[in-house]
């Protein structure tokens, strides 16, 4: 028999057809409790980030400022000064002159063509035999690019025609050659006081040098323009060429002399040593109040679609909401004004705290809200946030389901590396390594790796007692061999715990394949018959010798016993002090599904008539699994006891009994409450299957075992 996807999906429909309740989102009750408890966060967190929390030694001064005492470095501090920096680069850039491009022959030309309009206009004004001397004298001042003076616009008119032709010569002359030189705008003036120097003065009277001296400084004209393209280029070269302006004080230096102006250099060293009460603005209020409300916009999306169950249980958002506030404080006192100490911020931490505690999802959200706060409270460090929020990345995604303390050891060392990385790629970015400056940084992400492993295990100590959350250092201690409680059950029901062990096998590589949490189904899976403690023979797998207890029983009361080691289970699980996660495998690992076997014996005893018989009395009592987890081991407990009675042969034979046994719990609706898929049951079908294969592929069937699958669960 194959395992077709067709098959299950026909089962599921079934089991759909019947009336269900929904995992419906927030209700309005569950609404007023968003609103009430985001607001209250927002309020707080806004209060954490825009109030100075610690103003007791720090002053209040801004540029202009009078400082009214003497303010000392109360450490030593090196760091790049931004304010000092632009200076210099900009002093560098205005001592670059502006750049002209080369001078313009056609405005020489257009020039040269101008005074030979002229001349010629002047040659007819002269030859006019109709007009008079005052006629042509006004004609002549009439041209407005020579705005003569009437003394020489008579001269013109009155010279010898030979003196004349010896002036519009020596005009033309010297107009070419002032204007084959270079001539800037700024630069007229002097080129026009310097004509007299161009003009032949031996072949002229000193009137006629004159007269020709203001025709060229009239007809001069810029040649050469400013390129304000080239400028910027050359002078963004000479910006680039100025190396950062490293600022250093010793600890007790004299940072602001008392009466001293304050300047937008002290006022940034008093922001790094963390000595500066800056003012609240409503422009910083802004700020804070929307990236906080683009956070909890985020986390309203995300938990109404995939998590939504986080509003309905008033302590899952509570917790949330306070991990965020304490690593609100925690930024705020780690990363204004430091230099280096901002970059030992544990984000790492708290990431995997959340992901833990609440789910994977969310700690993606606080890495990159939290990564952006600490940038905005690092004065916009882009350097900060990557620093901060990839390496605690990389921690979450190799440690946050760690099954050993190794994992936190590698999630530690990859956060370091990562850091590291990241301080190297804006060091070498910037094209200047200041080795001091990031072998200091590089300490700190150190230090911020150690930090982030010891808060995460400390916490998860700390949170698996006071709120029953099941960590990964519960599992590891919860699955070591001598727990007391596996201690009990290998020595009052060693069928029991070897019937467990075979059980986690299969449920923890069914849940690897769906992407579950395949230790913490593994450790559910040892706990989920401890009930049996309390009467280990009345179940087959401890029986030895034939005998039976269940013969001298009728079956309602044996029905009650095989029901009675969830109960027992719990109350042991209570009285151990398990975590909720690991009582719900011993809860709902038989759902609300029928003792069939005994329910068919109290059947027959009453001739057959079920209304006879109270179905209740043989049902246990739930609830149904509620998680991937808890539905696996559902399956995989029974599909364990099914084989192992009917010690199937081939593979046909194993696909059977898995393939039967699904279909069965989904049309009863046993899986009704799991977020489970068809997709994932596909492949827990699959990995049964193959470590069926593999467990029992030599084993002989005896005919008279194989006896249907109905009864084959009746001590279990």
């Amino acid at each position: 028999m194959n395992l077709h996807p067709q098959h299950l999906w026909e089962a599921f429909q079934a089991a759909r057809a019947q009336p269900t309740q929904p995992d419906e989102g927030p209700s309005g009750l569950d609404m007023a409790r968003v609103l009430f408890l985001s607001l209250l966060f927002f309020l707080l967190a806004l209060f954490i980030l825009v109030v100075d929390l610690t103003p007791g030694k720090r002053v209040q001064l801004d540029v202009g400022d009078v400082s009214p005492v003497d303010i000392r470095a109360p450490r030593s501090i090196r760091y790049e000064s931004e304010v000092l920096t632009r200076a210099a680069r900009e002093k560098a850039a205005q001592a670059i002159p502006e750049v002209y491009d080369p001078p313009q022959p056609q405005i020489a030309r257009q020039q040269i063509n101008r005074l030979k309009a002229i001349i010629d206009f002047i040659n007819t004004v002269r030859a006019n035999p109709y007009a008079s001397v005052e006629e042509k004298t006004r004609e002549i001042q009439a041209i407005t690019d020579l705005a003569l003076p009437p003394d020489m616009a008579r001269m013109i008119v009155t010279m010898p025609e030979n003196r004349w032709a010896l002036v519009a010569n020596e005009s033309l002359e010297t107009l070419r050659l002032a204007m084959s030189r270079e001539i800037r705008e700024n630069e007229l003036a002097v080129v026009r006081s310097n004509v007299p120097l161009l003009v032949d003065q031996t072949r002229l009277s000193e009137p006629e040098a004159l007269l020709v001296t203001r025709i060229v400084q009239a007809l001069l004209r810029a040649n050469t323009f400013p390129n304000p393209q080239k400028t910027e280029r050359q002078r963004q070269k000479a910006r680039e060429a100025v190396e950062p302006v490293v600022v250093q004080y010793e600890a007790g230096e004299i940072v602001v002399r008392s009466g001293e102006v304050v300047t937008e250099a002290q006022v940034e060293a008093l922001d790094k040593l963390g000595l500066r009460q800056k003012r609240i603005t409503w422009s910083q209020i802004a700020s804070w109040a929307l990236l906080l409300l683009l956070f909890w916009i985020t986390v309203l999306l995300y938990t109404y679609r995939h998590y939504p169950t986080f509003w309905k249980d008033v302590w899952e958002p509570v917790v949330f909401y306070v991990f965020i506030s304490g690593g609100l404080l925690l930024a705020k006192a780690l990363v204004p004004g430091q230099q280096v100490l901002a970059f030992t911020y544990p984000l790492g931490a708290l990431a995997i705290t959340v992901s833990t505690v609440q789910n994977r999802g969310l700690s993606w959200i606080t890495i990159i809200y939290m990564a952006l706060i600490l940038g905005r409270l690092g004065d916009n460090s882009l350097l900060l946030t990557a620093h901060a929020g990839l390496g605690a990345f990389f921690m979450v995604l190799i440690s946050d389901r760690a099954e050993r303390l190794a994992t936190f050891l590698w999630g530690a060392v990859a956060l370091a590396l990562v850091q590291i990385v990241v301080l190297l790629v804006f060091a070498l970015g910037n094209g200047v390594l200041d080795v001091n400056n990031l072998l200091g940084q590089a300490v700190a992400s150190i230090i911020n790796s150690v930090l982030s492993a010891s808060l995460a295990l400390a916490n998860f100590y700390l949170l698996g007692f006071l709120l029953g959350t099941t960590t990964i250092l519960q599992l590891m201690d919860l699955a070591r061999p001598n727990h007391p409680l596996l201690q009990q059950l290998v020595t009052k029901a060693p069928g029991t715990y070897y019937h467990s062990l075979i059980v986690s096998n299969l449920a923890e590589h069914a849940a690897a394949a769906i992407g579950a949490d395949a230790f913490l189904t593994r450790v559910g899976t040892y706990y989920h018959d401890i009930g049996k403690i309390k009467r280990p023979h009345y179940f087959t797998e401890n029986q030895h010798g034939g005998v039976n207890p269940h013969d001298r029983l009728d079956p309602r009361t044996s029905a009650q016993i095989i029901i009675s080691h969830v109960v027992d289970g719990l109350e042991l699980a209570r009285q151990y002090h398990l975590p909720r996660r690991i009582r719900d495998f011993i809860a709902e690992h038989h759902g609300t599904t029928l003792v069939s076997y005994f329910y068919q014996k109290a059947v027959e005893a009453a001739g057959g008539d079920p209304s006879k018989v109270n179905e209740e009395d043989f049902r246990y009592p739930g609830p149904k699994p509620r998680s991937k987890e808890t539905a696996i081991l559902m399956l995989a407990d029974a599909i364990e006891a099914i084989a192992r009675a009917q010690q199937p042969t081939t593979r046909e034979e194993i696909e059977e009994i898995v393939h039967s046994l699904i279909m069965r719990r989904l049309k009863e609706g046993q899986l009704d409450d799991a977020p489970i898929t068809m997709r994932d049951l596909k492949k827990v079908a699959q990995v049964f299957v193959e470590m069926l294969v593999g467990v029992y592929h030599t084993r002989v069937s005896y005919p008279e075992q194989v006896r249907g699958l109905e009864g084959v669960r009746s001590n279990d």
